[in-house]
């Protein structure tokens, strides 16, 4: 019989007179199954050592880099990205990859710049196109988002989710005529369809018709009860309408759906901010983070209640992560430098008022806060200047802050 150390090393050996590549494969398999597992440590690991074996295993530092994107560690999974260009320069997967990540942490002309090379490489993929106009919509450039979307639509008239998407970017392109005339074509084809019927409802709300949107989704909930999007809508149109308590009721009957819609944690987390419920508000955007790690705006949220219930230090931890995830986000610069303020930290505090500022020139409480911190750290030359700033802005208190610490 063989003891069991005996058949770790004949492993071991065995493993080491392979060639390296063949090696590295396994490792990749293995990666995946324990990824199929939702073992992610453990799949990185292997990824890991995949590549260590093999450092040209351009697919290793793919996957491990999908992995690293949706746990939102996105600079490790840029690094990864670039590795795996750098080793296959070839192949259009690697930059649709990267230019998804780079959209997402609002490096679009990096994203647009990839997705380019992407079809430069397969002119006639199809996934590239529809990626590219997401990216063009991410943007703002809608007419380049329609125009991708118009050559799909040209290219597979029978594809109905071109068509709805297209109603979609209308909408977001405030072209909301267009998106009524499309999206009753695409109910003549589709009548009974719960997503056509709620963006039918979504686009009569954007233009002010709130009871004919009401109606519309009242009626798609009696028949059809248990689909959470359309609480979802209707919540939005009660929102509109400044009825809180159904919205919020609303609201809870789609999570009660659906418990990982983290959009409707978001929602009722910001609805029950504006009620008052501060812990329930809280409660919702750490489930809401806990669903999607990498929004920025959850965790800057979630700082504002901690802020309102005291809990500064953890205040500051959400915003520090709110940063992390969006570094251009000025709004969490100037969360984290009020903080900083209140431990009277103030040199750090003016410096992250001066990433908030530069990032948001025009983001007149930027000014205002950086011009007390400037006054309360003994500068008050710039202090003042800073106030005159953000008055000129539009920030009325600052005349009575001028006239306490800057005018003789």
């Amino acid at each position: 019989m063989m003891c069991l150390g005996s058949l770790i090393l004949l492993s071991v050996v065995y493993v080491g007179a392979q060639n390296p590549r063949e090696t590295s494969s396994r490792y990749i398999a293995n990666g995946d199954m324990q990824l199929k597992m939702g073992n992610v440590e453990r799949a990185i690991a292997e990824y890991k050592m995949a590549i260590e074996t093999d450092p040209t295993a351009a697919e290793a530092y793919m996957k491990r880099a999908k992995i690293y994107a949706v746990m939102g560690r996105n600079g490790e999974a840029m690094q990864d990205y670039n590795a795996a260009i750098n080793i296959n320069p070839n192949a259009a997967i690697f930059y649709d990859a990267r230019a998804k990540l780079k959209a997402l942490i609002t490096d679009y002309e990096g994203a647009q710049s990839d997705i380019e090379k992407a079809l430069k490489l397969e002119p006639f993929n199809r996934i590239l196109v529809e990626h590219k106009a997401d990216i063009n919509m991410s943007k703002q450039d809608y007419a380049s988002a329609l125009s991708d979307l118009e050559q799909l639509i040209d290219s597979n008239p029978n594809n109905e989710d071109f068509a709805l998407k297209r109603v979609w970017f209308e909408m977001q392109a405030q072209d909301f005529t267009k998106a009524q005339s499309h999206i009753n074509d695409w109910l003549k084809r589709n009548p009974n369809s719960i997503i056509g019927i709620n963006l039918k409802a979504l686009i009569l709300s954007e233009q002010g018709q709130h009871q004919a949107a009401l109606s519309l989704l009242s009626n798609i909930i009696q028949l059809k009860p248990d689909i959470d999007i359309s609480y979802i809508i209707r919540s939005l149109v009660y929102t509109r309408l400044q009825k809180k308590q159904e919205a919020l009721s609303d609201l809870n009957k789609a999570i009660q759906l659906n418990a990982t819609c983290s959009y409707a944690y978001f929602n009722r987390a910001v609805l029950q901010r504006q009620l008052g419920y501060i812990d329930a508000a809280e409660s919702d955007y750490t489930h809401f983070i806990a669903l999607d790690s990498t929004y920025a705006e959850a965790f800057l949220n979630r700082g504002f209640a901690r802020k309102l219930l005291g809990d500064f230090s953890e205040a500051a931890s959400d915003y520090q992560k709110a940063i992390q995830t969006d570094p251009n986000n000025a709004k969490a610069w100037n969360a984290l430098a009020n903080i900083k303020v209140l431990y009277g930290y103030y040199k750090p505090a003016i410096e992250d008022y001066t990433k908030a500022i530069d990032l948001a020139p025009d983001d007149a409480s930027a000014w205002f806060n950086r011009g007390i911190a400037q006054i309360l750290n003994h500068n008050g030359k710039d202090g003042c200047s800073d106030l005159q700033k953000s008055q000129q802005l539009g920030i009325p208190q600052a005349e009575e802050f001028l006239h306490s610490f800057c005018y003789n």
